[in-house]
């Protein structure tokens, strides 16, 4: 045999011991259930303009994180409570939001609490311009006697 033949079978087999010794990619755990429903019906309030389907889903200590004043509401009533002030902002602006493209980027989760990114783009639509938002809704859950809830939920914009 040549070299030039013993060289080209060693190029041609590279590549393919190099595919086949490479680690298939981690496999992210799916979010249950009940935290998935949790998270779109946030969404879902959000779309439907419907503060009142917030009223339950919240820990007692729980804080929501937004970029409209006062930026930080707590409480197992913060989920409605903020949704009344993006209402009255809304309101002022004659929009309603939409939002679009909610996709899970993250999930993770110990025994009791859980943690989830929702990417997403945020739609204001109404009497004049409209404007969009993309950006992530950051949540973390918390399991107590069988239910789970929201802990914590923060907007953040992307740059």
């Amino acid at each position: 045999m040549s070299l030039r033949t013993i060289v080209a079978l060693l190029v041609a087999l590279i590549p393919a011991a190099a595919t086949a010794a490479s680690p298939a990619p981690p496999v992210r755990p799916e979010p249950p259930l009940p935290i998935l429903n949790l998270a779109n019906a946030v969404v879902n309030a959000s779309n439907t303009d419907n503060a009142l389907s917030l009223s339950t889903l919240y820990t007692n200590d729980a804080t929501v994180v937004d970029e409209i004043p006062p930026f930080l509401w707590r409480g197992a009533g913060a989920g409605v409570a903020w949704w009344r002030t993006v209402e009255a902002f809304l309101r002022k602006e004659h929009h309603r939001l939409e939002l679009v493209n909610v996709r899970i980027s993250d999930f993770q989760r110990s025994a009791q609490d859980g943690y989830l990114i929702q990417a997403m783009t945020i739609f204001e639509i109404g009497n004049g311009p409209s404007a969009s938002e993309s950006g992530t809704l950051t949540y973390t859950f918390h399991e107590s006697g069988g239910t789970w809830l929201i802990s914590s939920q923060v907007w953040t914009t992307k740059p």
